[in-house]
């Protein structure tokens, strides 16, 4: 990846939607050019997708949280496959130290976040949980990870 990569993709992040020409213009190369380099970011693998983003709140997804989920000491590898049946995880970490895994939620009630916890604990065998509601997310978080220019 060279320095003309790094601003394809970092006019990308801003908007995944810049048409090739305005890519191009931006980047001062032709649309033919910016193309074959957009298709060989994403034919490597450093371009996996394009994707949209919602506003929780506007569908309804008020309740951010993190939870912190601790299993006994026979983890349960099914959970790793059933995370993404349960609608309110957007995101989960396998973790070290004393917690197994991190997940993100968003949730559209108390009783939904509830309905979550005890499935992990009933489904699952979680022994413990440590729930922390998010009060605000900082101006430009989450982000994409950004390119270390060379």
């Amino acid at each position: 990846m060279d320095s003309i990569d790094r601003q394809i993709i970092g006019k990308l992040q801003q908007d995944g939607r810049i048409s090739v020409a305005d890519l191009a213009e931006s980047v001062n190369l032709g649309s033919s050019a910016t193309s074959e380099r957009l298709r060989r970011l994403r034919s490597s693998g450093v371009i996996r997708r394009f994707s949209i983003e919602l506003d929780a709140a506007a569908i309804g997804r008020t309740i951010e949280a993190i939870v912190d989920v601790r299993f006994s000491s026979s983890y349960d590898p099914d959970v790793d496959f059933d995370l993404p049946a349960f609608a309110p995880v957007i995101d989960a970490m396998h973790l070290t130290g004393p917690f197994d895994l991190q997940l993100r939620v968003m949730c559209t009630s108390v009783t939904e976040l509830d309905d979550l916890l005890v499935a992990l604990k009933d489904a699952h065998g979680a022994v413990e949980t440590n729930t922390r509601l998010v009060l605000r997310t900082l101006d430009g978080f989450p982000r994409h990870p950004l390119l270390i220019s060379s």
